[in-house]
């Protein structure tokens, strides 16, 4: 970073040098006029002190041959009649050359002058003599291109000088910035890899300037969700290790018995037979639950989109359920009219409201009533990534559909509230002291997941002592419905 910011100096130094060079040009002639008349007054008032002195031409022309002129110039002693006289560089003598003489108010001539074949030059020319007799002039010229040189030689030191402190300037300014992101970066690399090595209780401190900020926020936001992902898959493998314990024991302790004839009749060796037989079939559901949750997380379930009829899937689901309700006594309550169709997998979405149609007739008690209505919900908010559903006041109408709204209502002892944002999750139960019947504790989890995997989101409502509703938006919209075979897909 520091090395850039060098680079950029030099550029934006070396651009600002031929700008200044470009834009100096006119103030370049006007500056070595100004020096070539300085240096021709002051050799007209050597040779006119000389003349006062009574020096002789002779002398004074073998004295202004040795005068040294600054830099390239040179000092031409000149006649009356323009022609040269003496040269500082012993080369013009004997040359005619004419130039506007008149100055104004006493100070030197100054002009472009051609001699033959010589090129382009800055001349300053000073009078010699009295008024009344005039000697001639002394010229200081200078060839108009070495003039810009010069003056660029003498504006350069200057300039790298200014150059020098602006770079040192710049570059303590850059270390400063350079370490103000380099350091939260450096923190944030560290707090990566303690991250990686399994430390998620490191968090960065949201400080210095907004991108870094961000960027923090961001860290910590990861870390908070590596975290909870961690959790929950510790919690995933306990819950797992513990429903496959029971029944793994429940089936080594009654074969052992089995084997060591400790089950004599043929009635004990019957119950013991049918407890193997029923704790294989819960652990073969359990993991043909997990397979069917690893495989819709995983994006590998296509659902078979058709065309459906969702009163009509309604209606089989309740026939189905119908003696379940009998045997509990409680009664089962229709309550929709034409229903729009929907498009989705059939089989699945039978699945999610059987789950939750079966939830919801073994938790009211005998006597009560289930409740299955539907009705249009238009202009609702459609969930994003991962079924994530954003309040009303924050989708635009581009973000909104309509969907069919299937409620499924109990009359059971509800849920406390506290509990009722986590019975989506895998394995959790509301009641922990509650024995598991035929379920794995899966069944919600994959509910929520066909449902999100259709575009659809789910609305639990529980008032303890009153009952629970569960709510199924699914979209109307025929693009909508095909448009996600997963929602982790994207």
């Amino acid at each position: 970073m520091i090395v850039s910011y060098i680079v950029i100096i030099i550029v934006a130094l070396m651009l600002a040098f031929f700008t200044l060079i470009l834009i100096a040009r006119p103030i370049q002639a006007r500056l070595a006029t100004f020096q070539l008349a300085i240096e021709s007054r002051q050799a007209a008032q050597r040779i006119n002190s000389l003349y006062r002195q009574g020096a002789s031409t002779p002398d004074i022309l073998s004295r202004f041959e040795t005068w040294p002129a600054q830099g390239n110039n040179r000092l031409l002693l000149i006649d009356p009649r323009y022609h040269v006289l003496a040269d500082s560089q012993g080369v013009w003598q004997g040359q005619q050359i004419p130039f506007p003489s008149t100055g104004e108010d006493g100070l030197p001539a100054t002009g472009t002058i051609n001699p033959p074949g010589l090129g382009r030059y800055l001349y300053a020319a000073t009078e010699i003599g009295n008024q009344s007799d005039r000697s001639g002039y002394v010229l200081a010229v200078t060839l108009r291109s070495a003039a810009w040189t010069g003056v660029l030689a003498e504006l350069s030191w200057g300039f790298v000088v200014a150059g020098l402190v602006a770079m040192l300037v710049s570059l303590l300014l850059g270390v400063l910035i350079a370490r103000s992101i380099a350091l939260p970066l450096q923190r944030i690399a560290s707090a990566a890899g303690a991250v990686a090595v399994g430390d998620y209780e490191h968090r960065m401190v949201e400080s210095g300037p907004p991108e870094i900020k961000r960027v923090a926020a961001s860290f910590n936001l990861m870390i908070r969700r590596v975290e909870s992902s961690q959790v929950a898959m510790r919690d995933f493998v306990s819950n797992v290790s513990h429903e496959l314990k029971t029944p793994l024991t429940s089936i080594q302790g009654f074969s052992q018995a089995l084997m060591e004839g400790a089950t004599q009749d043929e009635a004990a060796r019957r119950r013991a037979a049918g407890i193997i037989y029923e704790e294989a079939s819960r652990m073969t559901r359990l993991v043909e639950d997990l397979l069917d949750l690893a495989r819709i997380d995983s994006g590998q379930v296509m659902m078979k989109k058709t065309r459906l009829d969702l009163g009509q899937l309604l209606n089989g689901t309740i026939d189905r359920l119908l003696p379940q309700a009998a045997e509990k006594q409680v009664e089962l309550v229709k309550q929709w009219e034409q229903l729009p169709p929907a498009v989705g997998d059939g089989d699945r979405l039978a699945q999610v409201f059987t789950n939750f149609l079966d939830n919801a007739i073994r938790h009211t008690p005998a006597g009560g009533r289930v409740t299955i209505s539907g009705r249009v919900a238009r202009n609702l908010p459609r969930p994003g990534r991962a079924g994530i559903v954003r309040s009303d006041a924050t989708t635009t109408r581009s973000e909104r559909g309509d969907f069919v709204q299937i409620s499924i209502a109990d009359t059971g002892p509800g849920i406390p509230p506290e509990e009722l944002a986590r019975i989506f999750e895998r394995f959790y139960q509301v009641d922990k002291s509650r024995k598991r019947g035929q379920g794995t504790g899966l069944g919600l989890a994959i509910a929520k997941e066909i449902v999100e995997a259709h575009r659809g989101y789910l609305r639990p409502e529980s008032i303890e002592g009153v009952g629970t509703k569960i709510t199924v938006l699914l979209p109307v919209s025929e693009a909508d419905a095909l448009t996600v075979v997963s929602p982790r897909r994207g």
